[in-house]
């Protein structure tokens, strides 16, 4: 590039990437962390069997590739009917309300993009196993 001086465009923009097939970070800042979900055994549709919610934050999914399903229940302490199985449309933003149980289903091509507040992790989510007779209910719903 014409005029670049060693280092900086770094000093300018950071670039987060990753291409693993799993859940992970690639920004940091300002409070708020940016990652990437590709598809993994966690967001297999054959795996699917419990939920999870994060009493810290809001959660924004963006699908940018193949397919997926947003599955979200209704509950406080424990996650309950009704649930919601939405096929996500490419480059929508689905904003997944603080403490909100919630799940995203994929298939094996899908990308999706997160933000969500940089302390979020397992000391911040609280995970709930479904019983057999809901995950049949919800993945009677899934065309993936």
């Amino acid at each position: 590039m014409m005029g670049q001086q060693p280092g900086e465009l770094e000093s300018l923009i950071e670039i987060g990437k990753s291409f693993a097939q799993t859940y992970q970070p690639v920004l940091d800042f300002a409070g708020w962390k940016v990652a990437m979900l590709r598809y993994f055994d966690v967001v297999a549709p054959e795996h699917f069997h419990r939920v999870e919610r994060h009493w810290n934050t809001n959660e924004v999914f963006i699908l940018t590739a193949g397919e997926a399903y947003l599955i979200v229940l209704a509950g406080d302490t424990r996650p309950h009917l009704p649930f919601f199985a939405l096929p996500m449309e490419l480059n929508v933003a689905y904003n997944v309300k603080q403490s909100v149980w919630h799940h995203v289903l994929m298939s094996p091509d899908a990308h999706i993009v997160l933000f969500e507040r940089s302390e979020t992790g397992p000391q911040s989510t609280d995970y709930a196993p479904l019983p057999d007779e809901l995950i049949a209910q919800i993945r009677a719903q899934i065309r993936l």
